[in-house]
């Protein structure tokens, strides 16, 4: 059968008409594609979304800086406008509004595992709309090269060969496009033959007949704008990313991250993703089914026993760009290693053991030290601030601190303490060979907590100097109170961190939790703005006019925003990862 030519969108017209009697135009796009169907995409609001992209105040913002304007000389953003501008005299009207009329009804994408298709299908307001997207637009391909512009009647509907790999139809108020013949026919049989339906009605071999499909499409949120459905049984069936689907792994920091999301993964049947985009910003959720017999014993240690594992909340600093919390039993995870991790990996892991077993005098680095620490761990990271300060690095970096709890605190306490000062005399005399500045160790007790802390001491001729090295952006320091450790790399975030409230277990079901604070990013990236003109002249090219406006507008859009976040969240019948982007409202 011939190729409906490769790449072809079906623009197909949904919606239910609250009548008595519906024209076949009035299906749904689950009516129309095949119940093969492995992927579909549906963006219900497209008003709204061009809204809050177009006329937001942050919009508004960026489009007035003098940075934006000046990036927007370039002469392939000049030939964007001149295509806009041809567009919008070939309908007759303004871009956005065209955009709006067109795809009033929504837009709907799909790839079908049989015939390896894809399509993208639109409903526009009217027939009326479509017939002038075909007489203005598709017509215009007739005049493209000999080879593309061409038409392919079927069933009185004019096919027009967009390019090598695509085709596209209108039939009454649907735009389609496909790059499979056989797909692209069946959705046009579909339209043209389907009787009068109401949006609910399952038609035999579509995909609204597909019980997996349903089954999902029952959990779309209500306000959502887009939402989005992946059958993963299908691809596992079809045997494609088996690598992903592999129960070990070579890469010990991904089992880390994602070791218990690729086990539910290896037996979900689908996925979806909802998402939204307000005044306030963007928001996402990508969700599965969840079954505790999924996870293995192996990886007991992503959720924790019986899957209730949560993460810590962690306090509250100034100047804070990062932080994360997670429930992760390390110890477990390096003590499974075996099931966990490929042969190569295993034996780096052993010559690391090795190494870290000398360190730690003899003691097993994942029983005994690993297994002393509490599986709720928390990540800080600040900005560091040199005021008052010298010497000054050239290049300023965050501070970061680990937060972790002691199970064996008494035990524990004494040896990690003996440890921390075993690493700063080793880093001396490493630093020593290489004649670098030595560490110098302090010891206070502030709080409650016992705190060893560390800093380079300069050399004469490096005092005062605001162009030091980047040594000295570390001060490696521990503190030590009740089951309470703290490793940090700057002695004043362990001190700001003793005089705050300790991390608490967050609310069940929160398994992993990443928050960015926007604005400390945009100080700490300001903090640095003169390294980073000069990396973008070397790595661009530019001059230094050009560089400074291309950094300048990075800090101005960093600005504009306010923050964004991940949850990993298990319920008791499905795992989902939470996105969200917050914006300045008025910026």
């Amino acid at each position: 059968m011939p190729h409906f030519r490769r790449l072809t969108f079906v623009c197909c017209l949904f919606g239910l008409f609250l009548g008595p009697k519906l024209r076949a135009g009035d299906v749904t796009a689950s009516q129309l594609l095949p119940d093969t169907t492995i992927g579909y995409v549906e963006v219900t609001d497209t008003a709204a979304i061009m809204a809050n992209l177009y006329d937001h105040p942050v919009s508004h913002h960026i489009q007035n800086l003098e940075a934006w304007k000046a990036a927007t000389q370039t002469a392939q953003y000049r030939g964007l406008l001149t295509g806009r501008k041809f567009v919008e005299i070939q309908l007759g009207t303004d871009w956005r509004f065209a955009v709006e009329a067109l795809t009033v009804g929504g837009i709907y994408a799909a790839f079908d595992s049989t015939t390896q298709g894809a399509a993208i299908l639109v409903k526009t307001r009217d027939d009326a709309t479509a017939e002038n997207f075909r007489m203005k637009i598709l017509e215009l391909t007739l005049l493209n090269e000999q080879k593309y512009g061409k038409t392919d009647p079927y069933r009185d509907v004019t096919v027009y060969q967009i390019d090598q790999h695509t085709s596209a139809a209108v039939v009454r108020n649907w735009i389609i496009l496909t790059n499979k013949g056989p797909l692209g026919k069946g959705i046009l049989d579909r339209l043209l033959d389907e009787k009068p339906a109401d949006a609910n009605t399952q038609i035999a071999s579509t995909l609204s007949a597909n019980l997996q499909f349903r089954t999902s499409y029952a959990t779309r949120k209500v306000d959502s704008q887009g939402w989005a459905y992946g059958s993963i049984q299908a691809i596992r069936d079809a045997g494609a990313a088996q690598n992903f689907f592999e129960s070990k792994t070579e890469n010990p920091l991904a089992e880390a991250l994602v070791g218990g999301i690729q086990s539910v993964l290896q037996h979900a049947p689908f996925v979806t993703a909802d998402f939204s985009l307000t005044n306030s910003g963007l928001t996402m959720q990508i969700a599965t089914p969840w079954d505790d017999a999924w996870i293995p014993e192996e990886r007991d240690y992503f959720f924790g026993p019986e899957s209730k594992g949560s993460a810590p909340v962690l306090p509250e600093i100034p100047g804070t760009l990062l932080t994360l919390s997670t429930y992760r039993n390390i110890s477990q995870m390096w003590l499974r290693a075996g099931d966990l991790f490929d042969e190569q990996t295993n034996d780096n892991l052993a010559e690391v053991e090795s190494g870290l077993s000398t360190i730690f005098a003899g003691r097993d680095f994942g029983e005994d030290i690993l297994g002393a620490l509490d599986p709720q761990i928390g990540l800080i990271v600040t900005r560091q601030s040199f005021e008052n300060v010298k010497p000054v690095p050239t290049v300023k970096l965050p501070a970061f601190a680990l937060i972790l709890k002691l199970r064996d605190a008494e035990t524990m306490r004494s040896e990690l303490r003996r440890t921390f000062q075993s690493v700063i005399g080793f880093f001396n005399i490493i630093g020593a060979m290489d004649g670098r500045p030595q560490l110098e160790m302090d010891m206070a007790k502030v709080n409650g907590f016992d705190l060893i802390t560390a800093h380079y001491v300069p050399e004469r001729k490096d005092k005062d100097s605001t162009t030091a090295d980047l040594i000295f952006n570390f001060s490696p320091s521990a503190a030590f109170s009740g089951d309470q450790f703290i490793l940090a790399s700057s002695a004043d975030l362990v001190k700001k961190l003793v005089n705050t409230s300790a991390a608490r277990t967050s609310e069940s079901g929160v398994n992993t939790q990443l928050a960015l604070q926007a604005e400390a990013i945009r100080d700490a990236l300001s903090d640095n703005r003169e390294q980073l003109i000069s990396q973008n002249m070397l790595q661009q090219g530019h001059s230094r006019d050009e560089a400074v406006v291309a950094i300048d507008l990075m800090l101005e859009v960093v600005r504009c925003v306010k923050g964004a976040g991940i949850t990993l969240r298990h319920e008791e019948n499905s795992l989902a990862l939470q996105l969200h982007v917050t914006v300045n409202e008025n910026p």
